[in-house]
C-alpha cells in the first residue's frame, strides 16, 4: 500500500468517524425528523390546496353547461337579455408545481367568470377570505427549504469550532497538528452532506407524490434550492471563522435568519406599498360605471360614434335609432364604460409593473426573497403569471364579444348561435420561466461569503 493509499484511507476513516459522531447526538436526529416531518406536511397540504382549486374549476366547468341551458329555457326568446345574463369562464388552472409553492394563488382569483357587459366590473371578482387564513398563509414544501431547513442548518453548525475552544479540546488540537481546522472542515461537510441529502430526499418524494415531470423546471428548482441552502452554510461557517462564542454565533444566525427571512421581507412589502400606491384601483371601477351609466342620459350619438369609432366593422349591421332601448346600444354603453376606464387601468397595469421591477432589482441581494420569488415563477404562482391571466381574460373576452356582437344586433334566435359549444376555457401560459438570474444573486452572494470567510481564517491561523 503506498503513500496515496494510506492518506485516502485515513481520511475515510475520520470521515466515517464524523459521521458516527454526528448520528449519536439526539440533537441531529431531532433537526432531521423536524424537516421531515414538517416536509411530509408541506407536501400534504400543499397538494390539498391545489386538489381544492382543481375541484372549483371541474365544478364552474359543469355549473358553465347547466347554466347556459338553464339561461336558454329562461332568457331564450330575448338574445340580448340571454348574453345579459350568460358568463363565460376562464381558469388559472394550477399545475403541479403549484403544489410545491402556492405563491400567491391564495389571494388572487384563479376563476374568473364574466359576461358580455363591461369587463372593469368584473375582473377583480374574488372569492371572500378569512383574512387570518391569509395573514397566516399556506404550507407548502418551498416553505420548508426557504424558512425551515436554514434553523436547522443553523442549529447545526453553530458551535462546530466553539465547542471545541470552550472544553478546551481546541488548544490540544492545536498544539498537536498545524491542520486543525481541517477537523472543523471535516464536521462541517458531514452536516452539509446530511442536509443535503434530506433536501434531495424530500424533492424525490416530491416528485412522486407530487407526480412533477423530471424536466428543466425540475433541474431548475433543485439547482436553486442546493444553493440556497448552500448560502445559508456560508453564513454559519462564516460566523464559525470569527471564532467567538457558541451564545454569539447562535445570536448573531438567529438574528440574520429573523432579518433575512421576516423583517427585510415584510419591510419592503411596506415600502412597495408605499412608493407605488395603487389608488387607481377604486378609480378604475368608478371610471367604468360613470362611463356606463351616465351614456342612459345622453343622445345615443354620444354612445355609438366612439363606439363605431372603436369597432368599425360592426358599422354596417343596422342601428335601430328610433328605438327608446335597443340592446345595440346598451352593449356600446358597456364598452365605453370600459373605454373610460383605460386610462386608470393602464395606470393600475403600469403601477403593478414598476413594482414587480423594483421587486427584481431589490431582491438580488437578498437571497430569502430571491429563492422565493424564483421558485413561485417556476410553479406558476407569482405575481407575473397573474398578470399574464388577467390579459388572458381580456382576450377571451373581447373574442366572445366580437363573435355574439353580430346575432346579437340582428336580433337573431340564440338557438342560431353555437353559444353551446362554449365551455370552460384554460389559460395556458405560453413564456417558458427561467431563473438564471435568481441562481446568479444567490451564487454570487455566496461567493461573496466565503471569500470574506477565507480571509477571517487566514487571519485566524496567523
Amino acid at each position: 500500500m503506498d503513500q496515496n493509499d494510506i492518506v485516502i484511507n485515513m481520511k475515510k476513516s475520520r470521515y466515517n468517524l464524523e459521521f458516527k459522531l454526528f448520528f449519536r447526538s439526539s440533537s441531529s436526529w431531532i433537526g432531521i425528523v423536524v424537516l421531515l416531518i414538517t416536509g411530509f406536511a408541506g407536501l400534504y397540504f400543499g397538494k390539498t390546496f391545489v386538489a381544492r382549486q382543481k375541484a372549483v374549476i371541474e365544478k364552474a366547468a359543469l355549473l358553465q353547461k347547466k347554466n347556459t341551458i338553464n339561461n336558454i329555457n329562461h332568457f331564450g326568446k330575448d338574445i340580448g337579455l340571454f348574453f345579459f345574463h350568460n358568463k363565460f369562464t376562464l381558469a388559472n388552472a394550477p399545475n403541479n408545481w403549484a403544489a410545491f409553492a402556492n405563491g400567491q394563488r391564495d389571494i388572487n382569483p384563479y376563476l374568473i367568470s364574466v359576461t358580455m357587459l363591461g369587463l372593469e366590473g368584473q375582473l377583480y371578482d374574488t372569492d371572500i377570505n378569512n383574512p387570518v387564513s391569509l395573514l397566516l398563509g399556506n404550507m407548502d414544501l418551498s416553505f420548508v427549504y426557504i424558512f425551515l431547513f436554514p434553523l436547522v442548518i443553523i442549529a447545526f453548525t453553530y458551535n462546530l469550532l466553539s465547542e471545541q475552544k470552550e472544553s478546551g479540546i481546541w488548544s490540544l488540537l492545536r498544539a498537536q497538528t498545524n491542520q486543525s481546522f481541517q477537523v472543523i472542515w471535516q464536521k462541517f461537510l458531514v452536516r452539509l452532506v446530511v442536509i443535503f441529502t434530506v433536501a434531495l430526499l424530500l424533492l424525490f418524494i416530491a416528485m412522486l407524490y407530487l407526480e412533477l415531470p423530471q424536466d428543466f423546471t425540475f433541474l431548475s428548482v433543485t439547482v436553486l434550492i442546493l444553493l440556497y441552502l448552500t448560502f445559508w452554510f456560508a453564513i454559519s461557517f462564516f460566523f464559525i471563522s470569527l471564532g467567538k462564542s457558541s451564545n454569539f454565533n447562535a445570536s448573531a444566525l438567529i438574528a440574520v435568519w429573523v432579518l433575512l427571512c421576516i423583517v427585510i421581507p415584510a419591510s419592503f412589502n411596506l415600502f412597495l406599498t408605499w412608493k407605488y400606491p395603487v389608488p387607481e384601483a377604486l378609480q378604475n371601477v368608478i371610471n367604468q360605471r360613470e362611463g356606463y351609466h351616465e351614456k342612459w342620459d345622453m343622445a345615443k350619438d354620444v354612445t355609438m360614434k366612439p363606439f363605431f369609432e372603436h369597432y368599425p366593422q360592426l358599422k354596417k349591421y343596422p342601428f335601430p335609432e328610433q328605438k327608446t332601448f335597443s340592446w345595440y346600444w346598451y352593449y356600446a354603453m358597456q364598452q365605453m364604460g370600459d373605454d373610460q376606464a383605460a386610462t386608470s387601468r393602464f395606470a393600475i397595469e403600469k403601477k403593478l409593473a414598476s413594482r414587480q421591477y423594483f421587486t427584481n432589482i431589490f431582491a438580488f441581494f437578498f437571497p430569502t426573497i430571491q429563492t422565493q420569488l424564483g421558485v413561485n415563477k417556476m410553479a406558476g404562482s407569482d405575481l407575473d403569471t397573474h398578470l399574464g391571466f388577467q390579459q388572458a381574460v381580456r382576450k377571451y373576452h373581447e373574442q366572445i364579444r366580437l363573435h355574439f356582437y353580430p346575432a346579437i344586433f340582428l336580433n337573431q334566435s340564440v338557438d342560431n348561435t353555437d353559444i353551446k359549444n362554449y365551455k370552460l376555457e384554460k389559460y395556458n401560459p405560453q413564456e417558458i420561466p427561467y431563473i438564471w438570474i435568481n441562481m446568479l444573486s444567490v451564487s454570487l452572494l455566496t461567493i461573496m461569503i466565503i471569500g470574506a470567510t477565507a480571509l477571517n481564517l487566514k487571519r485566524f491561523n496567523n
